[in-house]
């Protein structure tokens, strides 16, 4: 069975990038798998966020997708992979 990959994107309001983190675990062998994670990973990056001065007081927006290798590979237009 296909692992599925988490891809986050954190935006802080007023910074110019957005930080992004892909996760991917053997356990997530279905979108629900993978969803389920979601609340407790943006939960530590917002922690992470809340300790850096200044960022204090500004919103933190989160995309999140759960993904398949087919659909990576797609998205980030992967031709091959050496997986």
């Amino acid at each position: 069975m296909d692992a599925f990959t988490m891809v986050i994107m954190a935006c802080v309001a007023g910074e110019a990038h957005c930080a992004t983190n892909r996760i991917s675990e053997m356990e997530f062998t279905s979108v629900q798998a993978c969803e389920a994670r979601i609340d407790d990973i943006t939960r530590s990056m917002t922690k992470e966020f809340s300790k850096r001065p200044e960022f204090k007081g500004r919103q933190v927006t989160y995309d999140v997708s759960c993904m398949d290798r087919a659909q990576l590979a797609q998205k980030f237009g992967i031709n091959s992979s050496d997986t």
